[in-house]
């Protein structure tokens, strides 16, 4: 399961394995994610996954998180036959990890991730959505400043573009040949440029973005001759930048 809990800018992705998580024990996790919520909320994000895994034949229980902070992942793990106690100790040595970072930050990657969200709170602008510096730059046909004014969200993107080109096996076996990160990364932009002011505006960049991965890399991937899929990409898009999600 994943979920967000806005108190914190948390992002939490629980997956267990070898077992179903029961009610009590998700309950259980997740008050016991408070604590580390509280010491991370003045970051401007952060993404949690927590692996649980039960090994049939010790009868015990694997417990591993980790946690992406800007310019940082942590890491913390533990064993035990009893989950919640694994659990109880995973998060604490992983708030300890935390308090570790704090007390030395990575101050340029934090000037980044707020530089990102102040980028997100001027673009999202549901009111109107020809307004900011990509609005002027798409109704103005250039495309190099619209480029630029992205260029916070390159890391984020080419990051989001490796994970999506593991979930499709043709993009596997053609990456580093006639297919590249950088290929897709150019084509969500482009594609965001075209379809910029017929966006979904009350949605963040970020998420819209993340919707065109899929049809961008469809693009990519599409032979020559396979011309009636152009008309189905073009549905796909136009649906990405005006449905809702």
């Amino acid at each position: 399961m994943e979920y967000t809990d806005d108190r914190y800018h948390l992002h939490v992705a629980i997956n267990p394995k070898q077992f179903d998580l029961g009610r009590a024990d998700l309950v259980r996790l997740q008050q016991g994610l408070e604590p580390l919520g509280e010491r991370i909320k003045d970051f401007a994000s952060a993404d949690l996954l927590i692996t649980l895994v039960r090994h049939p034949h010790s009868n015990a229980y694997h417990v591993e998180a980790k946690l992406r902070l800007p310019g940082r992942s942590l890491f913390s793990g533990d064993w035990d036959e009893y989950l919640p106690v694994a659990i109880d100790r995973c998060i604490r040595k992983l708030l300890r990890r935390v308090e570790e970072y704090i007390w030395h930050p990575d101050t340029d990657a934090e000037e980044k991730a707020r530089q990102l969200t102040n980028l997100e709170r001027d673009i999202v602008a549901p009111e109107d959505p020809d307004a900011g510096p990509l609005g002027a730059a798409v109704r103005d046909g250039d495309y190099r400043t619209f480029r630029m004014a992205l260029s916070p969200y390159e890391e984020w993107l080419r990051n989001r573009v490796g994970r999506w080109l593991q979930r499709s096996p043709e993009a596997q076996a053609r990456l580093g040949h006639d297919l590249t990160i950088g290929d897709l990364v150019e084509e969500v932009y482009l594609n965001a440029f075209e379809w910029y002011h017929q966006r979904p505006t009350a949605v963040p960049l970020r998420d819209w973005l993340e919707r065109l991965l899929d049809p961008s890399l469809q693009i990519l991937l599409r032979h020559p001759d396979e011309v009636a899929e152009n008309a189905s990409l073009a549905r796909t898009l136009r649906e990405t930048s005006l449905g809702p999600a």
